[in-house]
């Protein structure tokens, strides 16, 4: 069975799938059912970086998931989006109450606008929360360019999340050359990238395979291609779609190498 590769979530340390698996799309199924669509996903399609947040409502899902795996085959990603300490120490409370775990992989702010300064209450809080072993790897969830170029100079970032597809759609502030531009800079700083609305929020749909392959195209410095799934058959295909491109990718270098 085919099944996503591997990559080093940027100088994270971290070793995740190329597809992370987004869980919003799953909020209205059982937690039982939504719990062993996730595990399935992880055994059998190597997908086991979880995506979810507590505003996606999908916590109850991953949670039943975690019961159906070893809790160190998966990493959990999940996001605050608070700015005080006060907002982000409950946040997390609640993150490890609901998801039923004592740490996460990866924990985020979530959305962040305008000036990444504001958020340093709530980055100071997690920064802690790593030092103690409750977060693993400090990242950022953003669709303001400036955001993530503002982060390539805070070290406690280590991993950033953005929109880009090819519409240049869900990007807040910027455009899509932009967005490129700072991720390519931020990878390039050691951050990990993980991109996000690459369908543009099903608006590209209608050409799956098109929208994929153009993000694609960015792979030197995207890491993870975030992509809500909805059910195994779409996970499938999503996979098919990225490890072809790459087996392409590999055969044109070993030609040119040849030559």
């Amino acid at each position: 069975m085919e099944k996503a590769k591997t990559v080093s979530l940027g100088q994270s340390g971290l070793v995740v799938p190329q597809i992370g698996f987004g869980t919003e799309h799953i909020n209205s199924y059982t937690p039982n059912y939504g719990g062993n669509l996730l595990a399935d996903a992880a055994s059998l399609y190597g997908v086991f970086l979880w995506d979810t947040d507590m505003v996606y409502g999908s916590h109850p899902q991953v949670a039943e998931g975690l019961k159906k795996i070893k809790r160190e085959e998966v990493v959990v990603c999940s996001k605050t989006y608070a700015v005080t300490a006060k907002d982000a120490e409950q946040d997390l409370e609640r993150i490890f109450l609901e998801l039923g775990t004592d740490y996460l992989d990866v924990c985020m702010l979530h959305r962040v606008c305008l000036s990444a300064d504001r958020y340093q209450p709530a980055l100071d809080v997690l920064v802690r929360e790593k030092e103690r072993g409750r977060i693993r790897t400090v990242g950022l969830s953003t669709h303001f360019v400036s955001v993530v170029e503002d982060c390539l100079t805070v070290p406690e970032i280590e991993v950033i999340c953005a929109p880009l597809n090819r519409d240049g759609s869900r990007i807040d502030q910027g455009d899509r050359s932009g967005m490129v531009s700072a991720l390519k800079k931020a990878h390039q700083a050691g951050k990990g990238t993980i991109i996000i609305k690459i369908l543009g929020r099903g608006d590209l749909l209608h050409d799956l395979r098109g929208a994929i392959e153009w993000v694609l195209q960015f792979n030197s410095f995207i890491d993870v291609y975030n992509i809500g799934i909805t059910d195994l058959t779409e996970l499938k295909e999503n996979i098919g779609i990225i490890n072809e491109y790459f087996s392409r990718k590999e055969e044109v270098e070993h030609e040119t190498n040849a030559d």
